[in-house]
Parts: structure tokens; C-alpha cells; sequence
């Protein structure tokens, strides 16, 4: 796979954003520390013909270093051959975090332009903003069902409980082809959402609400803990609680930070079925066996599901 150089300061919280990013859509990194391993004069001169960016574009214009020397009205009466000798002293003069590949440059990290230039995405500007979403971290629990599997999911607020099922059918392993219900023990209300194509359109009972008629925060969180039922019929229900809510979570999509345990197969019969299932694994046939739970295919399929603007 090819490997990108990546050029960053152990402190800058931009940095740091910017390598859970690359990590997350796989890409492929060689870390090098800007201060200690400062960019070379040759370097610097190769990159910045390679990004088609202004030389300016390459100092780090609100550091302190750049504030004491006074670059700002040093900088116009420099020549671009002083100006990257210059660069080339110090580490904390150059803009971070800088990816170098072997057709491309790419000088501070804009999630809409890495994505664009990186993965060929193009990304909504109004959803991406300065990277911070309202949230909730929720754990996902399977019950009924030993050795434990469950999730721990981080979910953009500003979404219908349609897309938190879908989340949760993804997050968990399953396929979405039943009908699914979350229940509200505080208010006593079913939402429900279809079958198949995550959502086919119901005849509901009195009562009931539409999955993708209402919006989480017409019940998150005071509802801090509900269920959320998969399969009428092998009846999977899931106890879901809200661990935490926070305003800065950097991505408007969601994403599972941590899990344990594999997804039962589909229509084995419940709990009581998949029991039987692990008690006998020699009566099956391997394919029908739980598939072993792939977190990063899991979080590349979840990257679909974008909260709103």
C-alpha cells in the first residue's frame, strides 16, 4: 500500500485530528515530527512546486515564531530563496500538518479538501463546519446472549431515529431485512421502523410513531436508557444506554470506538437458537456460524450515514 508522509507536531490538536482522520479512511502514513526533524531546504522547495500553493501558505502564520520575528511585513521584501532557507531553521516557522505523496501536497488539514484529494469524496462544507458536532456515546448491549456482544457507538444528535436504526443494525452486524422497534420506557412510545431496504413504509397501531418521522431529540436524551428490538420473530433486543453527551465530537457521521463479541447469525432462532448453536457448532455448517465482526469495514459503512446541516 502506498505510504504517505506526514509531517505534524506531537502538541497541535490539528495534527492529532488530523492522523485519526488518515487512520480512519485508511491511509497509509509515515509520521515524522516537524520540530525535531524539520523540513530541508530541498524538501521544502520540492513540495511547494508539487502543491501549486503560494510560498505564504507554508508558514505557520499564528505561531509564535513566526509573531516574534515579525514575519508579516518582513516577509513581502524577502525573495522566495530566503523565505524557504528560512523555513528550513525551524520546524515551528512551517504550517503543520503537511501529507506528502507522490503527486500531491497537501498544506493544513480541511477534512472537504483531504477527502476530495485523498478519497475522491465530496463532502457537504455546511455538515463538515470547524469539525464540531453535538453527540451522544451510547452502548449498545445484546441481551440474552452469552459470551456478551455489544458496542460502544458515538451518534451525531441531529438525526431521525430511521437513521439511529440503521446505525444500530450496522454497528451491531445484522442485515436489516426485519422490522425493527425502539421502545421508550419513560413515555411508554414504540418507534418504528420497516423492514428491508431500512425502512418500508408500515401500517402503524395507535400509538406508534414513524421511524423516520422523528428526531432524536424529541426523546434524547432524557430517555437515557431504552431498547431497541431487531427480528419480530428471533425478537433480538438490545438495551441501549446514553453514557454521555458531548458538544465537540470532530466528524458528523457516526462511528463504533470499541466492541466485543460477534453478531448471531440471522433467523437462527433468538437467544435460545444461537445458544444451542454454540453448545453444537459441529451440527453446523461454518458459513452459518456467527462471521467474524470487521470494525473498520463496520466504520467505512457507517461514513455513509451523514448527519444534518
Amino acid at each position: 500500500m502506498k505510504k504517505f508522509l506526514f509531517l505534524c507536531y506531537s502538541k497541535c490538536s490539528t495534527c492529532k485530528k488530523a492522523e485519526r482522520w488518515l487512520t480512519d479512511n485508511g491511509v497509509n502514513i509515515e509520521m515524522r515530527d516537524i520540530k525535531t526533524a524539520n523540513p530541508t531546504a530541498e524538501e521544502l522547495l520540492a513540495w511547494h512546486k508539487l502543491s501549486g500553493l503560494p510560498l505564504k501558505k507554508f508558514f505557520n502564520t499564528s505561531g509564535a515564531s513566526y509573531k516574534d520575528m515579525g514575519l508579516k511585513d518582513k516577509l513581502p521584501d524577502m525573495s522566495e530563496d530566503e523565505q524557504i532557507k528560512l523555513l528550513a531553521t525551524d520546524g515551528m516557522l512551517v504550517k503543520r500538518p503537511i501529507l506528502v505523496g507522490d503527486n500531491r501536497v497537501l498544506v493544513g488539514f480541511k477534512e472537504v479538501e483531504w477527502a476530495e484529494k485523498l478519497l475522491g469524496e465530496t463532502l457537504d462544507k455546511k455538515t463538515i463546519g470547524k469539525g464540531c458536532v453535538p453527540a451522544f456515546v451510547m452502548k449498545i448491549t445484546l441481551k440474552g446472549v452469552r459470551p456478551s456482544v455489544w458496542r460502544r457507538v458515538v451518534v451525531p444528535q441531529n438525526m431521525t431515529f430511521q437513521k439511529l436504526g440503521e446505525i444500530f443494525i450496522i454497528a451491531m452486524g445484522w442485515s436489516g431485512y426485519h422490522m425493527s422497534v425502539f421502545e421508550m420506557p419513560k413515555t411508554g412510545v414504540q418507534i418504528v421502523m420497516g423492514a428491508g431496504a431500512f425502512g418500508a413504509r408500515l401500517g402503524l397501531d395507535a400509538g406508534d410513531l414513524l421511524a423516520k418521522k422523528v428526531k432524536l431529540s424529541q426523546f434524547l436524551p432524557r430517555e437515557a436508557k431504552f431498547s431497541f428490538i431487531y427480528d419480530m420473530g428471533d425478537y433480538w433486543e438490545h438495551k441501549i444506554v446514553i453514557e454521555k453527551v458531548i458538544d465537540d465530537y470532530e466528524f458528523n457521521y457516526p462511528q463504533v470506538t470499541a466492541y466485543k463479541g460477534n453478531c448471531p447469525p440471522e433467523d437462527c432462532g433468538g437467544s435460545w437458537g444461537y445458544e444451542e448453536m454454540l453448545e453444537n457448532p459441529d451440527d453446523y455448517d461454518e458459513e452459518d456460524m456467527p462471521a467474524e465482526y470487521d470494525l473498520a469495514e463496520v466504520n467505512k459503512e457507517l461514513k455513509r450515514i451523514r448527519a444534518r446541516g
